[in-house]
């Protein structure tokens, strides 16, 4: 008798799915899968993946490990809610952008709120 673990049983891709502590965990070649479903437009695995690193670095998402086929696996629990703060902060500071570039033209073209 050998004392290796057991190997892991081999089973096609899952779809997305919550695991035992409650994440939501996906590989890119499952994203890929669930979006082309969804939309029914292909999408370029390593494109979305590029992507994917770039939320990754703003925090938005994270990756958690690697499977033995060198796929990225992704916990997007939060990422729904994360990007709605970067979208939220980036929307805010274009409107003040805005409403104080708006505010210096109405001034210099002499318009008040009289």
């Amino acid at each position: 008798m050998s004392n290796r673990p057991p190997s892991p049983s081999i089973t096609s891709p899952s779809p997305i799915e919550r695991d035992g502590d409650d994440r939501v965990l996906a590989t890119t070649p499952e994203l890929v899968a669930s979006i082309e479903s969804s939309t029914g437009h292909q999408l370029e695995e390593a494109a979305l993946e590029e992507l994917l690193i770039v939320l990754d670095r703003a925090d938005c998402l994270e990756w958690v490990s690697v499977t033995r086929t060198g796929d990225y696996v992704w916990d997007l629990t939060d990422t729904p809610d994360q990007i709605a703060a970067v979208v939220a902060d980036v929307v805010v500071e274009q409107l003040c952008s805005w409403l104080s570039t708006s505010g210096r033209a109405t001034s210099e073209a002499g318009i008040t709120d009289e």
